[in-house]
């Protein structure tokens, strides 16, 4: 039977979409629930915040998982920095701390491959200047080459991109790694002079062991397989930033560099992908939750209960196809790449529910986690 307290703290937690008179504003107070045994997983663009700007919800549902206690991580396909480096740009921008640890960039799983290649020259694409470069050595890369670099020791290489001069030179030391040949590429972040990061990756992909100033033959071209294996970061085909329809993104680079090593080739490209939807990214960031977050509900034979895990995003194809396939429970909102006609759910990835903004997703988990533990 439910108290009288139980019945009031539902009360409060009562859901409802815009379209239906929603019933929450901003000053409403929801009770904690003691020992919460589910975590909630937050996107960032296009959830929390659009291109610069942070979005208006942002704060208040942070705000009431904190005043709930209750444990969580952002997860995003973005990258391009250390995790150090982007938890202090995030805590920043939205004004509340955010650690290190619960930040999950879309390389950041990236980081298991140091033991493969740590003494193996890499060649790493994506993000401005060197802060990849500073990524992967943070990662425990020792040998890394950019195509900035490689533009810097050949600036014919790619003839349409400026070759800018930089206000501190590139060391030698690095620019010596371009005459060494590649034995890896890792797409870290969305590239920024397409043109030339398509044409040096495709000139590792079909030289002769990884030197990049050669090329095979046409026959060899035609009968052997690339020569460098490839990692890409990010799946995402687009992003939502203040412009009214979602920009391109990593996964249409991949796409392009896909037909273009087709037509040269007449082979598939080969490749591992990380990031959303990809279930090693989801598996590294259940190890991340275990860390900050360790069960503490157990059964009567010692063993840690299942917790629930709540995945907040706005893209169809990444934050949700990735949280269904992992068994987390996906909540899709209406402030990014997803844009509805009215209040259908995504026709070829449905969430398990679809809410206007951020704070509408963290008030309906609170509510269905608060009908859990006080059922009718």
């Amino acid at each position: 039977m439910m108290t009288q307290t139980s019945l009031r703290v539902l009360a409060a937690c009562a859901f409802k979409t815009k379209a239906h008179n929603r019933l929450f504003h901003a000053d409403t107070k929801v009770q904690a629930i003691a020992h919460a045994n589910y975590n909630v997983v937050f996107d960032i663009d296009g959830v929390l915040i659009k291109g610069k700007q942070v979005l208006p919800q942002t704060h208040r549902a942070l705000g009431l998982l904190q005043a709930n206690n209750v444990p969580y991580i952002f997860l995003t396909n973005g990258g391009g920095l250390r995790e150090t480096d982007k938890a202090e740009q995030l805590s920043k921008k939205i004004g509340i701390h955010i650690s290190p640890r619960q930040l999950i960039l879309s390389h950041s799983p990236m980081r298991a491959l140091a033991a493969q290649y740590e003494d193996k020259n890499v060649l790493v694409v994506g993000g401005n200047g060197s802060d990849c470069r500073c990524v992967a050595e943070h990662y425990g890369f020792k040998h890394v080459v950019t195509p900035e670099e490689v533009h810097a020791v050949y600036p014919s290489v790619c003839p349409s991109s400026d070759n800018e001069a930089r206000s501190v030179p590139l060391a030698e030391k690095y620019l010596q790694s371009v005459l060494r040949p590649v034995e890896a590429i890792m797409v870290f972040h969305d590239s920024v002079d397409w043109g030339r990061d398509l044409q040096v990756m495709l000139d590792a992909l079909v030289s002769k062991d990884g030197y990049l100033t050669t090329v095979k033959s046409q026959a060899e071209l035609h009968t052997t397989k690339q020569t460098v294996p490839l990692y890409f970061s990010n799946s995402d085909l687009v992003w939502s930033n203040e412009y009214p329809t979602p920009r391109f993104a990593q996964g249409t680079f991949r796409t392009c560099l896909e037909r273009i090593y087709k037509d040269m080739t007449g082979h598939s490209l080969e490749y591992t992908l990380f990031g959303k939807p990809m279930t090693t990214t989801y598996q590294y960031a259940e190890s991340v939750l275990n860390k900050i977050a360790p069960p503490i509900h157990y059964g009567i034979d010692g063993t840690p209960k299942p917790r629930t895990v709540y995945a907040i995003g706005d893209n169809p194809y990444a934050d949700i196809a990735g949280a269904n396939a992992y068994g987390w429970q996906s909540v899709l909102v209406r402030t990014g790449v997803f844009v509805p006609e009215g209040n259908e759910n995504h026709h070829t990835h449905p969430a398990t529910a679809v809410v206007d903004d951020v704070e509408d997703a963290v008030r309906w988990i609170i509510s269905k986690e608060i009908r859990k533990e006080h059922p009718f």
